[in-house]
Parts: structure tokens; C-alpha cells; sequence
């Protein structure tokens, strides 16, 4: 029998305890997948905020029409934090007051 036709027998109560996660949020088929191409590499899942271009993005794309309070909620970050980016980006600031 081939590794492939093993894997399709995976079964997330065979997965371990800490990739079982894997399966409930993204399905089993997903964790056969990353099982049988990705096996015994280590991957370290980005939260969020450190994915620094795509924030920077955002913001530079929805910094003129939303504010920046608004934005630091949807994004997790802080008021300043956001307005650093948006001075850095050249882009105006305002949340009702300017910085």
C-alpha cells in the first residue's frame, strides 16, 4: 500500500493531540494534505499583526475613508501604532482628532 492511500485513512483521532486543531478548523482533508506534502517540517503560523505590508496596505487603502480608531479595532493594533503608519504612508490622519 502506498503512503497516499494510508493517508486517506487518517482519521483525525489519529492526528496528535496539538494538530488536531489543524483538522477542526480546516478540515481533514486540509491535514492529510500538509501531512503527506509538508511531514515533518516545523511551521510557525503568523498572527495577524506581524504581517507588516499587508497592514500597511489596508490602511493606506481604507486610512482616508475610515477612522483611525476604526482601523486599530479591525486590525488588532493600537491608535498609535496605526498612526505612525499613516504618517508613514503620507496619508491624513483623522479619528476625530488630528495627531
Amino acid at each position: 500500500m502506498r503512503n497516499e492511500d494510508i493517508i486517506e485513512m487518517l482519521e483525525e483521532q489519529d492526528l496528535p493531540e496539538h494538530f488536531q486543531i489543524v483538522s477542526e478548523v480546516c478540515g481533514i482533508e486540509t491535514a492529510r494534505l500538509l501531512i503527506k506534502e509538508l511531514g515533518g517540517i516545523t511551521v510557525s503560523i503568523p498572527m495577524m499583526t506581524s504581517l507588516r505590508s499587508l497592514l500597511e496596505r489596508y490602511i493606506k487603502e481604507h486610512g482616508k475613508d475610515i477612522s483611525v480608531k476604526k482601523i486599530a479595532r479591525e486590525l488588532g493594533m493600537n491608535e498609535r501604532a496605526v498612526a505612525n503608519i499613516m504618517r508613514k504612508k503620507s496619508l491624513k490622519i483623522d479619528n476625530g482628532n488630528k495627531f
